[in-house]
């Protein structure tokens, strides 16, 4: 809690365009901010001080800290960036942020984690305050174009517009806004206008189509060139070790690349999933099972 202020700097937007990336950083509650475009005309990378990324077409990119095993940060996190914007739930997005405990540190924990049900607590305050920077830039941007005072902009469901019916989307003022200095402290939004925060289902969950359809990327998933994937016989009881292993079906398997002997049991691997099923399913296997738990249900509840 003693860590030491760092002060905002001007950010000047790097040649080339791109996403607009809006910096939140809060060791233990101390609060950095910073916004940068990042240059050239490849996808915009994933700025370490980064918890949000405007696109030019609008989206909005929450990076989140919290690994999503189906519980629910993606979306949360999301909606209170959304919330603060004031953005359409249409045009939010979330990835996985990258690993930097400095930056994406658990607040609760000290360690870049997932656990103990901290996700929406320990980032609730850090993601609004995230949401409200970016909406303060993108407000005094077209607020700077438009010739008008900041207080005369309005920002609903995506929509940024002006008295005289000017109107544009998030994409349209990114460049300018990098080029603000923002102030120490935006003004989070009264809880009586919340929209999304507290309403049930007032939103859908931002993974489930991907999900649903298969384009999601799993731990499972993650692939890269010579990865070969393994499964492991294990002994049907418990405790029951290896005595002996043949092999020798198991790599004649188009695909299997070694059977080796492990402590658990016995491993193949092979250049694919299938492949590694169907050695595996090929081993001759005798089993030890003179330390092994040998007594069924009826035994263990009678001893229960």
């Amino acid at each position: 809690m003693n860590a030491p202020h760092q002060p905002l700097s001007r950010r000047a937007i790097l040649q080339g365009g791109g996403a607009l990336v809006i910096g939140f950083l809060m060791p233990m509650g101390i609060g950095r901010l910073a916004a940068q475009a990042p240059a050239g005309n490849a996808p915009p990378p994933v700025d370490p001080n980064a918890f949000i990324r405007i696109a030019p077409e609008s989206n909005v990119t929450v990076l989140v800290k919290h690994i999503e095993f189906g519980q629910g940060p993606f979306t949360g996190l999301a909606t209170l960036v959304a919330e603060e914007m004031d953005a359409d739930w249409a045009q939010m997005r979330a990835e996985h942020a990258p690993g930097d405990q400095k930056v994406y540190a658990n607040l609760f924990m000290g360690l870049q984690g997932t656990g103990g049900s901290t996700a929406m607590a320990n980032s609730y305050l850090q993601m609004r305050k995230a949401g409200a920077l970016a909406r303060w830039m993108l407000v005094n941007a077209a607020a700077q174009r438009w010739g008008v005072k900041p207080e005369q902009i309005m920002v609903k469901k995506g929509l940024i517009s002006a008295p005289g019916g000017k109107q544009g989307k998030f994409g349209d003022f990114i460049e300018a806004a990098a080029k603000l200095t923002p102030p120490q402290n935006v003004p989070l939004k009264d809880p009586a206008k919340f929209g999304f925060i507290g309403k049930d289902r007032s939103v859908g969950r931002v993974d489930s189509l991907d999900k649903c359809t298969g384009k999601a990327n799993f731990s499972i998933d993650q692939w890269e060139r010579a990865t070969l994937t393994v499964v492991v016989a294990h002994s049907p009881r418990f405790g029951g070790t290896v005595a002996s292993f043949d092999a020798t079906k198991a790599l004649a398997v188009k695909g299997v690349v070694a059977v080796k002997q492990i402590p658990t049991g016995v491993a193949v691997y092979a250049t694919g999933t299938w492949p590694a099923i169907k050695g595996r399913k090929a081993l001759a296997i005798k089993w030890d099972d003179s330390k092994a738990e040998k007594r069924g249900s009826p035994e263990l509840l009678q001893q229960f």
